[in-house]
């Protein structure tokens, strides 16, 4: 199975975007999977439904800092590679889709409200808005990890 479809098998089976995202790279980047879930659960809807960044590039940044991150507190280098990453990464998104925001991203309703809840599944912003976001960015982590990987 790809890393698109572990992600999208995720999302339809009630993982939230971060996970969707951070999953499918946990194994190869030496992470259990069963617990990258677990790191990724408070990430999704916008760090606990608040509707901040949006889960699934929060679960892809995730991913990069395992991939890209320092290990210490006295590795700038990799540090400031992985910033970088995170900033290119997060503004692809934001050219793409136009925000990076959960809130923006879906059309300003607020998912703690039972409206917004409501609204999110009528206007249904899940297959709207979050799937394709999840694609994109895994297809935007597996051409950054490729990039990084030596010939």
């Amino acid at each position: 199975m790809t890393k698109l479809e572990k992600a999208a098998a995720l999302h339809a089976s009630g993982s939230s975007c971060s996970q969707s995202v951070f999953v499918p790279f946990a194994e190869e980047l030496g992470l259990d999977p069963r617990l990258a879930h677990k790191l990724a659960t408070g990430l999704g809807a916008g760090c606990g439904r608040q509707q901040l960044v949006c889960g699934a590039v929060s679960g892809a940044v995730l991913a990069l800092g395992l991939a890209l991150g320092s290990e210490e507190g006295s590795e700038a280098a990799a540090k400031e590679a992985t910033y970088e990453a995170v900033y290119d990464f997060v503004e692809r998104i934001k050219a793409e889709f136009g925000a990076s925001d959960c809130r923006a991203l879906l059309e300003g309703i607020d998912l703690r409200e039972p409206a917004g809840k409501a609204a999110f599944k009528e206007r249904g912003l899940s297959d709207r808005v979050c799937n394709p976001i999840i694609r994109r960015c895994v297809e935007l982590l597996e051409e950054e990890l490729r990039s990084r990987r030596p010939a």
